[in-house]
């Protein structure tokens, strides 16, 4: 009886060792794996936000819900609701926009937490006015869920002391 015991022990603990994925440390292959799928992600985003397109650069790679958070270029914090009407109000209402995005640094900091941060600027057309930014540091923290990234926390701050020109 006490030889199936120590048997028995032994292979639970071999099963849990090769389940167990979270404890081991990531290869620099599976981190290269990752982070190509955040990019895709992001991607995904810079496209939307260069065609206009709210649902592409935003509810499709954003996770939406209650604990989301936007730390915004004036340092305002705005959850969910708020985030949503401020990228409505203004992507709805421009006519063109321009933006230069810098190469993205991702780091993966597990299998499916990932942070990037990515240096842009850009220019709104709005009917009447121009609104400008010099480059914007933003800092995006990704969750993989369901096999897919997405950004739960935004965070955006200017690298300059000005905030916006306006040419009317």
């Amino acid at each position: 009886m006490k030889t199936i015991s120590i048997l028995l022990t032994a292979g639970l603990f071999a099963l849990a060792a090769c389940t167990n994925n979270a404890e081991k440390p990531l290869s620099e292959t599976e981190k290269e794996v990752l982070a190509q799928e955040v990019q895709i992600t992001i991607n995904t985003m810079m496209d939307g936000m260069k065609n206009m397109d709210v649902k592409q650069a935003f509810e499709a790679n954003f996770l939406l819900d209650k604990d989301f958070k936007y730390i915004g270029i004036r340092g305002e914090t705005m959850n969910v609701d708020a985030f949503t009407k401020e990228v409505h109000g203004i992507f709805d209402n421009l006519e063109k926009v321009d933006f230069s995005f810098s190469s993205p640094d991702i780091r993966i900091v597990t299998r499916d937490v990932a942070i990037v941060t990515m240096p842009y600027k850009g220019k709104f057309y709005f009917p009447g006015s121009t609104i400008s930014f010099p480059e914007c540091g933003s800092t995006l923290v990704l969750q993989k869920k369901n096999n897919k990234w997405e950004v739960i926390h935004f965070h955006e701050s200017l690298q300059e002391s000005e905030f916006v020109t306006t040419d009317l």
